[in-house]
């Protein structure tokens, strides 16, 4: 019985939640000033109210508390009751509301009750004990504030009546009682302790349940005002769930009061009207190298107005568009070409013809008696030294090397084998040599294996007789280059080579044709008028049907330099240069213009013919030095006295004395000029015979990274031109 209240609330609240389901609708109003249909998103406001509390007492005593009620009657009570409020509509006809607040639901229980032969005291002079039938009234008070959250669902049930139906969730802030037991008849009696109250008591409610939970039921009546607010004259019943304590007390209220809210509007989305207008111009330009017109957006500019007016938006979108429209022009780069001569100062100037006069050259390449091995190496293999195979050897000539000093020295065992085979009587020393530092510290051992791998190839591939190559297995070598440097170390890893025949070791000589050319910087001159369109070129230099030079670049042509005498084509006969400069545009239409330049060639012949004077250069390309040492040693004092007699009294000489990268610069080309001075002094030729460019390791003629190219780097080179008829 006692839940069918509860099922009869739940039934409600679900019926409510259903239909809620099915409504879709918002809440809408049109407001008067602006013309706009506004949606209501929520109401927030406050309550006051009046509670009229009902207590359903069926006890006469707490736990612990001594009374003689048999049974409190049901007894009523008027509390406040006011808080917030907010409401979220969810239809047109439903709303989610919740409350929080304060409520009480204190009252007073009292109950009269009649007791037989009850021994109670006279109120006279001397009070006398008695048992009468008396009539007592039994009270208690009860102190029940709660703060309350109260969850509801509103229903819209016609012209502005609402139904609401909910929970009410309270927590008793205090649950307090005061009780007493009051003598009320006969009169002039009092209880045996002389007074007449009994059974009195103030204190906690025991074993209150703090969580009181009830179902709401109202009803209210929306009165709207001319603003955002509304207030709701409103009657709600609440039906009570839970007990007070565990005794059987329950409290039902009525509630009478108003609350006032106020709505938060929000206008609905606009119908939005939309009208665009493009405003337009193009400019039409000639452009170079297009195949088809073509027209390219440039600017593009939005200007968006709007307005409103009630529930329609009326935008304007204004387009602003600015269009390049390129129609193809003829490619035409006014192209024209020229070749110009490039003068000693720097300046240009216009040249008719190219001279070209052939002179003999003879150029020596001294050798390199050393042959470098790796750390802890003695293969031969390990080594820079080209090795034949023995079926190779009988058509090596050195007059097959190509002009290169470091060639020439990577085929040092072939000359020298080569050599040997052609002078019988020839005899070599191998004396083999370590770094004596780390694991060639004191490696005897190493050393004359450095020299054995020398060796075995001299007589395994060239056939040498073993008795013909003295072998010796030293530690650093007599003259040692810089043990503390890694560049120092590797050149001491070395096997040295001498001879009893100066001809094993001399160097090796060409003689061969070369061309003196005038001018020899030449500049290839491209001029356009028009260079818009442009995308590559080119420009190709000939002769004939060779081709002596080709370069080519990206967009505009530019000047370009050709060095005659650097190039690896030079012009070998008569007949005209042919320059032409070619460009393209993005469509592969090109333009070509060509320059001629005449060649006038003259051969040795020819000047004898004519009894012209011609030339011999002789180029002493390299005499070795050894580390940081100025001083010429025995091998090279007798190319030198081969120089000196190849001087003749109207000869030119030009020295040039190099250095290695070990060593600060200005140290370097301080002793470069000391071996210049040197070979001058050995050569005896008077300062206005000869020119010194000492050079030191300002530019570094060969590879230092080897040893074999910082050995060769300690040099001085000696070009001698000698005029001839």
């Amino acid at each position: 019985m006692q839940n069918m209240p509860l099922r009869r609330f739940s039934s409600l609240l679900v019926a409510v939640l259903l239909f809620s389901i099915t409504a879709s609708a918002q809440i809408r109003r049109l407001n008067e000033e602006t013309g706009q249909t506004e949606t209501l998103q929520y109401l927030v406001g406050g309550y006051l109210a009046l509670n009229y509390n009902i207590h359903a007492p069926n006890f006469g005593a707490l736990p612990g508390f001594p009374s003689c009620c048999a049974s409190y009657s049901n007894s009523t009570s008027i509390g406040p009751a006011f808080g917030a409020s907010f409401e979220l509509p969810l239809s047109d006809v439903l709303r989610f509301q919740v409350r929080l607040g304060y409520s009480s639901m204190s009252g007073l229980l009292h109950s009269t009750e009649q007791i037989g032969n009850e021994p109670v005291l006279s109120d006279g002079p001397v009070p006398i004990e008695e048992r009468q039938p008396v009539t007592v009234e039994h009270a208690l008070d009860a102190n029940l504030p709660m703060i309350i959250l109260e969850p509801t669902i509103g229903l819209h049930l016609f012209d502005l009546l609402w139904l609401t139906a909910g929970v009410r969730g309270g927590y008793m802030m205090s649950a307090t009682f005061d009780q007493k037991e009051t003598l009320l008849a006969p009169e002039g009696y009092t209880f045996l302790d002389g007074t007449t109250v009994r059974n009195a008591a103030a204190a906690d409610i025991p074993n209150a349940n703090s969580l009181q939970l009830h179902g709401v039921v109202g009803i209210g009546y929306e009165l709207q005002t001319r603003s955002n607010i509304s207030i709701v004259p409103e009657v709600r019943y609440f039906l009570p769930i839970t007990q007070v304590s565990d005794v059987d007390w329950k409290v039902q209220s009525f509630q009478i009061g108003v609350n006032v809210r106020f709505g938060m509007y929000t206008p609905i989305a606009a119908e939005i009207n939309n009208d665009t207008v493009y405003v337009r111009d193009t400019v039409i330009v000639e452009k170079t190298g297009l195949r088809e017109p073509r027209v390219t957006l440039q600017d593009s500019r939005e200007d968006v107005s709007s307005r409103r007016e009630g529930d329609v938006e009326y935008r304007r979108t204004t387009i602003k568009e600015s269009y390049l429209q390129e129609i193809p022009r003829p490619f035409n780069p006014g192209l024209r070409s020229s070749i110009i001569a490039r003068r000693a100062d720097g300046t240009t100037g216009p040249l008719d013809a190219l001279r070209v006069e052939e002179l003999d050259v003879i150029e020596s390449y001294p050798l390199l008696p050393q042959v470098f091995f790796p750390e802890s190496g003695s293969e031969l293999p390990m080594t820079q030294q080209i090795r034949l195979e023995s079926g190779e050897t009988g058509d090596f000539r050195t007059t097959d090397l190509s002009r290169d000093q470091i060639d020439v020295y990577r085929n040092l065992l072939n000359v020298i084998g080569y050599r040997m085979k052609q002078n019988p009587a020839s005899k070599i020393t191998l004396e083999g040599h370590v770094s004596n530092v780390g694991p060639e510290q004191n490696n005897r051992e190493l050393s004359r294996a450095r020299a054995e791998s020398v060796r075995a190839y001299l007589t395994s591939t060239w056939g040498i007789e073993s008795d013909r190559i003295a072998v010796k297995g030293s530690l650093l070598p007599q003259e040692p280059a810089n043990p503390a440097t890694p560049d120092g170390r590797s050149e001491n890893q070395r096997v040295e080579i001498s001879s009893n025949d100066p001809q094993i070791l001399e160097p090796v000589e060409f003689r061969d044709k070369d061309l003196i050319i005038a001018p020899s910087d030449i500049v290839l001159h491209p001029d356009v008028t028009d260079a818009e369109g442009v995308k590559d070129w080119s420009v190709r230099m000939s002769q004939g049907d060779r081709e002596l030079y080709r370069s080519q670049g990206e967009g505009a042509p530019r000047d370009v330099d050709w060095n005659a005498l650097r190039s690896d084509t030079k012009p070998r006969k008569e007949g005209p240069i042919v320059s032409t400069f070619s460009v393209r545009d993005a469509n592969g239409l090109a333009a070509e213009s060509s320059d001629t330049l005449s060649v006038d060639y003259i051969t040795l012949q020819t000047m004898k013919a004519r009894q012209e004077e011609g030339k011999m250069v002789e180029r002493y390309s390299l005499i070795v030095f050894d580390f940081n040492s100025a001083q010429l040693n025995s091998s090279n004092q007798r190319i030198m006295q081969r120089v000196k007699q190849r001087i003749q009294p109207d000869s030119k000489v030009k020295i040039m004395g190099f250095a290695d990268r070990q060593g600060n610069p200005d140290y370097n080309r301080e002793l470069a000029r000391k071996r210049c001075a040197e070979a001058q002094r050995v050569l005896g030729l008077p300062d206005d015979r000869v020119t010194l460019e000492p050079v030191g390791s300002d530019r570094l003629i060969f590879n230092n990274d080897n040893p074999e190219g910082r050995s060769y780097s300690r040099t001085v080179q000696i070009e001698i031109v000698t005029p001839v008829r």
